[in-house]
């Protein structure tokens, strides 16, 4: 009886910030991208710059002035900012939406292996 309490209604409408697991934060920074597929548009141009717009555990949002196949798979490489050094992520791209300030990429990182 637990369990049917807790279960969540299905008639209700799930919007995207219901399911966003990790909270998103704003961050200006610009990230290195190095296009990791064996697509003839990744090997023209296999590295890109983003503009971070936000950041979150699971994934980011940027700009980026080219655009990105959804599902492409990216490396990116942030740098050191403040206190804070610099590191690297794994991740696929989710969308890709053309905007009047170039196209607007949400990239979902990779899960980190279990120790």
């Amino acid at each position: 009886m637990v369990a049917v309490l807790k279960m969540p209604n299905r008639f209700t409408a799930v919007t995207e910030q219901d399911r966003r697991v990790f909270a998103r934060k704003d961050v200006e920074a610009e990230v290195q991208a190095k296009r990791v597929d064996h697509s003839v548009a990744a090997h023209r141009q296999p590295r890109v710059t983003l503009t971070l717009r936000d950041l979150s555990l699971g994934g980011l949002s940027a700009l980026s002035q080219t655009p990105l196949e959804t599902g492409e798979r990216v490396a990116l490489f942030f740098p050191a900012q403040g206190p804070f050094g610099g590191w690297d992520a794994i991740g696929r791209v989710l969308r890709c939406v053309a905007t009047g300030f170039g196209y607007r990429i949400a990239v979902e990182f990779d899960p980190l292996p279990a120790a």
